[in-house]
């Protein structure tokens, strides 16, 4: 319709709403902007004019646009007049885990550590974020699991998925920005900043040809398209992880780099000549970067003044795919499991060894893990990680000192809990392919696999008296619980009959944990829609439902007396840990209690008087 008839009808439209709206805010979002613009810019203009008069008809409307950030620079409007913009760029890191679980909380269910890779690989990156969760969704939504197999499978899907985003940045780099973006996703071993000479020697391995100085420049003319963010002086990294690894999978850099001449490159790079003839020219490009930096400066001081006008302004504008540069900090995660018996002797080391450079993976079946000696002191195992690392079995003293890895890199050891007395752990790894559970000596000597299976095997628990281990298994195509003995560790072909399944209703049956009489499992189950908590006796009969919450029940576990049953539960909006009695009696007690923050994992201290937890508060 004319433009004209479509105004008049939205200043009818908005009259009404304003009758109705009282005090309340209404707040109009238009996206993508851009896609109204033309060399004459009419149709924009026509469309912003169209605006004007509904904010006299409407007071308490307020307008948002969203439009990429080079089209807002040709853009004049009286409507946009002292309009703040914001820059969308990478989300805190409470936020961007939230945008990955809370749409999905009743729908998907994390292994641990794995919602933190999402982020990781993303950036914090919110466009990039969608587009990785949309793609899991869509995988995982009829198994109502992710695990790191299936995080790892999402990412080769969407690797493999047209990126527009991508394709516009190679579209529109010249052949030597192609071969530094391909270079720099080539080099091995990293994930973060790269220096320039580090770029340029790796080039150079290809091209004797390459200089620094049209590497530096080729990083610089990156950076001012925020394809790369510059990390100080010198060094520099990828916008967004996921671009690193979608050049990997689809660039070569030897064909690359032979179509750059980069005799001409450089004699174009080389310096006028300067009166002091000395300074060299890689110290006189240096000396240019500094200016550079601090006018970055400037627009994120302006966001921020304009940022306290937004309560009054009626039209604020939102720029997409834009980063300004930022500092991330990567530090080691951890997750508790469980606590050694008091009276058993720890297993630790004083070296703090877990937060070191990790360890390479050797090509030896049976790696020696470091040297631990034994300490008079309770102690704590557990699973942790760098970023982008696998995950390991650590061991710690009570107070968190005297951390030591018992397990090496790349093998995705997880889950450990302590035997019964304190001389072996049961965990889960990947090092055969699938997961298994594993049983090692509390020095992380002589690991056994005891499920041998195709299927993922996963939670392991022990028995009072340390003789058999309850898990749950997809080997019939859903999550039920069995039990394995564990009294022919050394040599498990010779069991044949040493595996029995408890549970076979398709419920999704998983993280049993044994009473400390031996006669019960606490355990999870979907059997009333979403994750509660059962308890059943050791043979799979007398099923007794303990939580009924609408929202997700998860973890249970003992107290060593048997009276009471730890748990995590998101039913407060935020994960908590509570307690219940152990025959269902009375109302679940939240424990944790801090709005905002996750508390995951509650383990028991062998007394009974404490739990021990995991947070990111």
């Amino acid at each position: 319709e004319p433009l004209s008839q479509t105004a008049s009808e939205l200043r009818k439209l908005f009259a009404q709403a304003n009758k109705r709206l009282g005090p309340e805010r209404l707040v109009l979002f238009f996206d993508d902007l851009h896609l109204l613009f033309t060399d004459d810019m009419a149709i924009a203009a026509g469309f912003l004019t169209s605006l004007i008069p509904l904010l006299d008809e409407c007071p308490q409307l307020h307008i948002v646009f969203t439009l990429i950030q080079d089209k807002l620079k040709g853009l004049e409007h009286p409507l946009l007049d002292g309009a703040p913009v914001f820059n969308l760029g990478p989300l805190a890191t409470d936020a961007a885990l939230n945008m990955v679980t809370l749409p999905v909380k009743d729908i998907l269910h994390f292994d641990y550590g794995v919602t933190k890779r999402i982020v990781a690989v993303n950036s914090h990156h919110p466009y990039y974020l969608s587009l990785f969760c949309h793609t899991l969704l869509n995988r995982q939504v009829h198994d109502g699991w992710v695990n790191q197999r299936d995080f790892d499978s999402a990412l080769g899907e969407v690797l493999d998925s047209p990126i527009e985003t991508f394709t516009q940045i190679w579209d529109e780099a010249s052949w030597v920005e192609r071969a530094v973006l391909s270079g720099m996703s080539a080099i091995q071993g990293t994930h973060g900043p790269l220096t320039d000479q580090e770029i340029t020697r790796f080039l150079q391995r290809h091209n004797g040809a390459v200089t620094s100085q049209v590497v530096v420049r080729s990083l610089d003319a990156l950076a001012d398209r925020r394809v790369l963010v510059p990390m100080g002086a010198i060094s520099y990294r990828f916008h967004v992880e996921l671009l690193r690894l979608w050049l990997q999978e689809h660039t070569d850099l030897s064909e690359i780099i032979r179509e750059v001449n980069w005799d001409r490159l450089a004699a174009q790079a080389k310096p006028s000549p300067k009166p002091k003839a000395s300074t060299p020219p890689l110290i006189t490009q240096r000396k240019e970067k500094p200016e550079r930096r601090r006018n970055l400066l400037w627009p994120i001081i302006i966001v921020l003044l304009v940022g306290l006008c937004t309560l009054t302004a009626g039209v604020v504008f939102a720029t997409r795919y834009v980063e300004l540069p930022l500092f991330f900090l990567a530090e080691p995660t951890s997750t508790v499991a469980a606590i050694v018996p008091e009276s058993q002797e720890v297993v630790t080391d004083t070296t703090p060894a877990a937060t070191s450079a990790p360890l390479e993976p050797t090509p030896t079946a049976t790696p020696t893990p470091p040297a631990v000696v034994a300490r008079a002191l309770p102690s704590i195992t557990y699973m942790g990680r760098d970023i982008d690392q696998s995950w390991r079995i650590y061991v710690m003293n009570a107070d968190g000192s005297g951390v030591t890895a018992l397990s090496l890199e790349g093998m995705e050891d997880t889950s450990p809990v302590w035997s019964p007395d304190g001389q072996k752990i049961a965990f889960v790894s990947q090092r055969d392919g699938n997961r298994e559970i594993y049983v090692m000596d509390v020095d992380g000597q002589n690991a056994v696999n005891i499920t041998r299976h195709p299927a993922d095997d996963w939670t392991p628990a022990w028995s009072p008296d340390g003789s058999q281990l309850a898990f749950s298994s997809l080997r019939t195509g859903g999550w039920e619980i069995y039990v394995v003995e564990t009294t022919c560790l050394n040599a498990p072909e010779t069991c044949p009959d040493r595996l029995t399944q408890i549970t076979n209703d398709d419920n999704a049956n998983i993280l049993p944990v044994w009473s400390p009489d031996g006669s019960r499992f606490v355990f999870n189950s979907k059997a009333s829609g979403n994750w509660d908590i059962y308890t059943m006796a050791t043979d799979g009969t007398d099923i007794r439902q303990m939580t009924v919450a609408p929202e997700n029940d998860l973890a249970p576990t003992w107290s060593p007396d048997g009276s009471q049953i730890a748990f995590e539960s998101n039913r407060d909006g935020n994960v908590e840990v509570y307690v219940i009695n152990a025959d269902g009696t009375g109302t679940p007690r939240n424990i944790t209690n801090l709005f905002g923050a996750n508390d995951h994992g509650p383990a028991w201290t062998p007394d009974g008087q404490q739990l021990v937890f995991y947070s990111n508060r």
